[in-house]
């Protein structure tokens, strides 16, 4: 067995912010081609999982000593497993557990056994006392509901997968998301999305102002530690950061488009002038002819709106309810003093802003 490690970014800057440690087996060694879930439910079954479990915190912890200046290192564990005087000890024979993050992943529950839930609670204080954060896993899904939040009080909450894969299509998982992020930030802790797959998932998040992100799309786990993302990454998580903070204005709402001449591939169509002919609209039926009076293309269009990046969200809701009807659920599209598109506004992302505004 070895640790790999997946970075942890800072989504309102692309820092590298801390490392989770990830198990991998050798199958070369082994002789034996599994996952890493299905070693673990092997060991769980043969009563040998206490053993494997304190060689990946007694790593981890060692692990320490090389992690970049100013980052933290997660290392996973099961709350049932603290229970066993074995894996509690490989943690708390030291004395200093700074800049370690005791991530619970919540598939067995400790209050399952009698007793558990107050032992369990008991060697986290100790853990803390130390100087080790604590995290809970997959909140939202499983066991890790609500009264587990209250009762752990963790440092950071990771939010699952399942809320995170496509949050920028979906407006009920992004207020979810908004919702537990109010909620964690009261309890002073941060929220942590994991499993971000696309640039269109990390896009919405950035936008969200959730604190810390891992998944594919950032990095991949690797042998070595990575000590920052790629310049160009770090550069579009800023600019997204920036549109944040500008949450009066259409810019803080922007979201990325595809942009072209072939109506088959493109959300923003231009024509060969290379400015705005139409925009797709989802929500709408049948082919329309754009300002020139040419039919588009026979799938759902609308003539666009334009808007200027500096443009108030109240300005645009107004310009925008003054479309017929068909047209009235299409995207806004922005552009820049130069014409040149932005990106693209979601009326649903524009009321949902303008109710907080108020």
């Amino acid at each position: 067995m070895s640790l790999h490690s997946q970075p942890i970014v800072e989504l309102s800057t692309g820092a590298v912010a801390g490392y989770e440690v990830l198990s991998r087996f050798d199958a070369r060694a082994s002789g034996i081609t599994a996952t890493p879930d299905r070693w673990f439910a092997a060991a769980e079954h043969w009563g040998v999982n206490a053993q494997l479990q304190v060689r990946v915190v007694s790593t981890a912890v060692a692990m320490r000593q090389v992690l970049p200046p100013d980052t933290f290192l997660t290392v996973n564990v099961e709350p049932h497993l603290l229970l066993d005087e074995r894996v509690a000890a490989a943690l708390l024979e030291h004395g200093d557990l700074s800049r370690l993050v005791l991530e619970l992943t919540e598939h067995t529950r400790a209050g399952d056994q009698p007793g558990g839930q107050a032992r369990l609670l008991d060697v986290l204080e100790q853990v803390r006392a130390r100087g080790a954060m604590i995290a809970m896993d997959d909140a939202g899904t499983g066991y890790a509901g609500l009264s587990q939040l209250l009762a752990l009080r963790p440092h950071v909450v990771k939010l699952d997968r399942e809320l995170i894969s496509g949050i920028d299509a979906d407006p009920v998982k992004h207020a979810l998301v908004e919702v537990l992020g109010d909620l964690v930030g009261r309890m002073d802790g941060w929220v942590l999305a994991e499993g971000i797959e696309t640039a269109g998932e990390l896009e919405a998040l950035v936008g969200l102002g959730v604190a810390l992100g891992q998944g594919y799309v950032l990095a991949r786990p690797a042998a070595v530690m990575l000590p920052e993302l790629g310049e160009e990454l770090v550069r579009d998580i800023q600019t997204w950061a920036g549109r944040a903070e500008l949450d009066e204005y259409v810019l803080s709402l922007v979201r990325s488009a595809r942009v072209g001449t072939d109506p088959a591939s493109c959300e923003v169509l231009l024509g060969a002038d290379g400015r705005v002919r139409a925009v797709r609209n989802a929500g709408a039926g049948g082919g329309r002819s754009d300002s020139g009076g040419d039919v588009v293309d026979p799938s759902s269009w609308s003539p666009p709106l334009l808007v200027a990046p500096s443009a108030s969200l109240a300005e645009v809701a107004r310009r925008a309810a003054t479309r017929r009807p068909e047209d009235v659920g299409a995207p806004l599209v922005c552009t820049d003093g130069q014409g040149v598109v932005v990106g693209v506004v979601a009326v649903a992302d524009l009321l949902v802003a303008l109710s907080r505004a108020r």
